[in-house]
Formats: structure tokens, C-alpha cells, sequence
């Protein structure tokens, strides 16, 4: 069994990472597949980002292929400001990783094969590819919103930044993280004291610090919300709501009652 993640490398993926890297074994996962794509940083950055993340995981885990995007065509911002001058909090030197195979993204969907379950936690544009080529056990993305005030050009983020593939993503069966999901009052942390000097800890942080930067109001760790609705699905129920493009989303919503440090510490 694959874990497949398509990430924008910005700090929220650095913590989504991290939590499903550090369980990947106990969750029975035989590889992981990060696949580093443009959006909150440019494809370079996102894969520069990639690979110091991985580099500084310091504990067992399943093989790990790094996805690289570079030569695919993509929208990116570089929001500097929510996520740092590196793009993932100015937190990791660089530093290359060890036991981790770093692949071109064509190569990779040539040769992709075999039952996976599939986030994805950036913009869609590459994500139909995948979808077209072979049907995921589970496909859980964070994106789209329904009641909630957008985050960009009138949209939530990754829904933004693609919204054509997005709505055909829409059509395959998924869990869809939204803004909803994410901006729940439990979820906040931007009020909160963040101890701890393990990478989670550092990462949420540094997500914190910068809110007050950027003039966010709240602090959601939006991505590691994604990870949770894969890893504990009892702790969310769905229900079927449709977004201002009219696409019909399955959405995620958080019933567990327990504060996002909470679970962080789980």
C-alpha cells in the first residue's frame, strides 16, 4: 500500500508531512510518495523544501520517492509572508536527504502503480493526472469552501489557483478538507502558547508567529487538518454540500472536541 501526497511545500505541508511520515509505518504503509507541487511556493522552492523537510525526519520510516515537478506547467504564488523567505518558516538548513529517491514527475505517473491512498494538499493542477491513470483507495483533499469568507481572489487557495481542475477533481470520490473544516473554532492556535522544540511543535509555532505578520486572523494549520480526516475518519462526518462554482463536495466535519494541540500531542 502507497501513501501518495501532493504538497505546495508552505509550513501547513511541512506539518501534514511530518505527522503522516512519522505514522506511515505504524498505518501500514510500504512507500510514501511526495509529490512537490507549485503554489504557495514556486515548483523549485517546493521541492528544495521537500527534500530539507525529509531530510530532518529523524525516525524510521517506509521507502520515500520526492516527486519532482519542475518541468510541469503550474500557477504559484510565493506568500512569503504566511510562510516565511523560504517558503516553510526559515526553520530547516538545506540539507540533502538520505534513503529518499528524488524522481521527475513524468517518469513517476509513467511508472505509478498498485492501491495508494491520496492526499492532496496544494492546487489541483496535476492531481487529475494521477486520478485519471489509477483510482484511489481514499482521496482526501484540503481546498474549496462553502460558507466561509475566502482566502484568495474570492476563493479558498488551492481552489484559486486552479479552479478548472478543481471541479473536475470534484467529480472522483473524495473527503474534501474545506475552509469550513479547517476554520473551526477548536482548530485556532493563534491565541495560544506553543511549548515544545520537536519539528511539530517548531512547525505550528513558526505558522503562529507568522499570522501576526501577515495580519491573519486565526491561525489554522489547514493541511495537518487533511491528515487527521485520513489517519482518524471518526473523528469528522461529511455531509454533501456544493460550492459557489456548483461543484458538489463531500465535506469533512470535525465532531472529535478536542483542541488542535490536543490531537497534536496524540
Amino acid at each position: 500500500m502507497k501513501l501518495v501526497l501532493f504538497c505546495d511545500y508552505g509550513l501547513d505541508d511541512a506539518a501534514a508531512t511530518y505527522d503522516a511520515l512519522s505514522h506511515a509505518n505504524a498505518d501500514g504503509y510500504e512507500e510514501v510518495h511526495l509529490v512537490a507541487v507549485a503554489g504557495n511556493v514556486p515548483a523549485a522552492v517546493s521541492l528544495v523544501n521537500a527534500k530539507k523537510l525529509v531530510a530532518h525526519c529523524d525516525f524510521a520510516r517506509p521507502t520515500v520517492y520526492i516527486v519532482d515537478t519542475t518541468d510541469e506547467k503550474q500557477p504559484a504564488e510565493y506568500l512569503k509572508d504566511i510562510h516565511g523567505n523560504d517558503g516553510m518558516g526559515d526553520l530547516f538548513p538545506i540539507k540533502e536527504p538520505r534513503n529518499a529517491r528524488v524522481v521527475k514527475f513524468s517518469d513517476w505517473l509513467a511508472r505509478f502503480s498498485g492501491e495508494y491512498d491520496f492526499l492532496s494538499l496544494g492546487p489541483m493542477t496535476l492531481v487529475p493526472a494521477l486520478l485519471k491513470k489509477a483510482r484511489p483507495r481514499r482521496f482526501i483533499f484540503m481546498g474549496g469552501n462553502i460558507a466561509e469568507i475566502p482566502n484568495f481572489r474570492g476563493y479558498e487557495f488551492n481552489h484559486a489557483l486552479n479552479r478548472s481542475a478543481f471541479s473536475e477533481c470534484a467529480k472522483f470520490v473524495h473527503v474534501a478538507v474545506t475552509m469550513d473544516t479547517c476554520r473551526h473554532p477548536l482548530f485556532n492556535i493563534q491565541q495560544k502558547e506553543i511549548a515544545g522544540e520537536d519539528i511539530p511543535h517548531r512547525i505550528v509555532r513558526r505558522s503562529r508567529e507568522l499570522t501576526f505578520r501577515s495580519g491573519e486572523v486565526g491561525c489554522y494549520v489547514w493541511d495537518d487538518v487533511a491528515v487527521k480526516a485520513l489517519r482518524h475518519p471518526e473523528w469528522f462526518e461529511t455531509e454533501v454540500r456544493t460550492d459557489q462554482d456548483g461543484n458538489e463536495l463531500i465535506v469533512a466535519k470535525y465532531i472529535y472536541g478536542k483542541e488542535y494541540l490536543e490531537i497534536l500531542e496524540d
